[in-house]
């Protein structure tokens, strides 16, 4: 806990272990390594649903370890592939790469752009194109209509309630009222997914 884990790409932490467990140390990582991979090695299937509280990237049991590690290995590497994944856009000026896993949520206009939202950013980038083209761009990349104006990324939604939802920095974006229903099953799969 007192190393310097930038660098580490993945995690994997024994659940009993002597001075501490491993989901204390899990807690304690999150709050310095939000996207480090934690991958929870036990004999003991029960402390399951607790590793999601921090979200768990995978849960080892040890009896099957020899069989289950090559396929978590796989598992992460795609999830480090995902995470570099990049889209180019065009502002009125340059070219952009913009990484996909940054981005909050895209917002049509009607002068045939889109204000691309990012983490960590206040002010917007106005890009070239139509919400729909981004819609198909990013179909496959966990992103969900919301309704005509909003295009959000599921990796940052905290809840769908109330026609509304509640990123991750606190926005909150209408959900399109005709189209609640089917936003919110594809909220509710996609994350089922991700667990």
């Amino acid at each position: 806990l007192n190393a310097d884990l930038s660098n580490c790409d993945a995690l994997f932490l024994d659940i009993a272990m002597p001075e501490i467990t491993g989901l204390e140390a899990a807690k304690l990582l999150r709050r310095d390594y939000p996207d480090l991979i934690l991958v929870f090695v036990t004999g003991w299937i029960d402390y399951a649903p607790a590793g999601y509280r921090v979200n768990a990237f995978r849960y080892l049991l040890k009896k099957k370890l020899v069989t289950e590690l090559p396929i978590c290995m796989d598992e992460i590497r795609e999830r480090m592939f995902e995470d570099s994944a990049t889209i180019t856009v065009q502002t009125r000026d340059r070219t952009l790469e913009v990484a996909i896993k940054n981005i909050l949520y895209i917002e049509g206009t009607a002068h045939r752009s889109v204000y691309l939202r990012l983490e960590k950013s206040r002010e917007p980038i106005e890009c070239l194109g139509r919400l729909v083209d981004y819609e198909e761009l990013l179909s496959n990349k966990g992103f969900l209509r919301l309704q005509k104006s909003y295009l959000a990324n599921m990796n940052h939604i905290v809840k769908i309630r109330n026609y509304t939802a509640s990123l991750k920095d606190g926005t909150e974006l209408k959900v399109s009222e005709r189209r609640y229903s089917q936003v919110k099953r594809q909220f509710l799969m996609w994350k089922g997914k991700v667990l």
